[in-house]
């Protein structure tokens, strides 16, 4: 009986030391940032308009808190080899997504930025915005329609937390507008030529941190300018989630 009871008392021990050694694992993942993630790192310094060649490019585990949406993970390596950068880059520097130059003598090599399963796809945007929007950044994307008759027209936001692969540089991009090369899926890219080929389009910037997609967003009248109950039961919904109706407003 002794020594069963000796041996049941090891196996609770055992398994005591084992729940622990599994807390203090965790405990230490978590306060450390969690898993380490791959991310991409320029190795030599470079300035605006150098080729990013493979050489140049080296690689860092972070802690998974603290890697930016923007930075280019390992496995983009092959995406981003022999493009150009934006921006001057010193070395050890983490390499963000806005680093990199896909516009211009550059827009043949769009194609090795998108990502499996999507589409890369050019729109005319309306709008400052537009202008604004470089690579890396994310954008949501709002249509315009002419309602019958034409007195009015209707807002629709089309798609959120779209990624923008590049912007054109040259005739068709204003401070009004720019051509903006979006990574949407083969649907979204049909979605998108039929509502630029009904009405015009327009883009709003999101932070880079802000990757939600918020449901339920109604069409926007142009009617309720003139229909001062409907423009204030918009003002109270745009208090509530503030950051796309209004642009759809606008």
């Amino acid at each position: 009986m002794k020594i069963r009871a000796a041996f049941i008392a090891l196996a609770v021990a055992a398994i005591g030391v084992f729940l622990v050694w599994l807390y203090l694992t965790r405990f230490e993942a978590e306060a450390s940032g969690g898993p380490r993630v791959a991310v991409l790192v320029v190795l030599r310094t470079l300035e605006p308009g150098g080729v990013l060649k493979d050489e140049d490019i080296g690689e860092r585990r972070v802690p998974q808190a603290y890697v930016e949406s923007r930075a280019i993970r390992a496995s983009d390596r092959m995406r981003i080899a022999n493009l150009r950068v934006a921006a001057p880059l010193q070395a050890q520097q983490t390499l963000m997504w806005t680093d990199i130059v896909v516009v211009g003598e550059d827009r043949r090599d769009v194609s090795s930025l998108v990502q499996a399963s999507m589409r890369a796809t050019t729109v005319h945007a309306e709008g400052k915005a537009a202008s604004l929007a470089r690579p890396g950044d994310r954008v949501d994307v709002l249509a315009t329609f002419p309602q019958p008759g034409g007195e009015h027209r209707t807002g629709v936001v089309l798609m959120q937390n779209v990624l923008v692969l590049g912007r054109e540089q040259g005739a068709a991009s204003t401070p009004e507008g720019g051509d903006l090369a979006l990574s949407l899926s083969l649907h979204d890219a049909q979605l998108l030529a039929v509502a630029a080929d009904k009405g015009k389009i327009s883009v709003v910037l999101r932070s880079p941190d802000d990757v939600r997609i918020q449901e339920g967003l109604a069409d926007i009248s142009s009617s309720i300018l003139v229909e001062a109950e409907k423009r204030a039961s918009v003002g109270h919904t745009a208090r509530r989630a503030p950051s796309k109706l209004e642009s759809a407003n606008r």
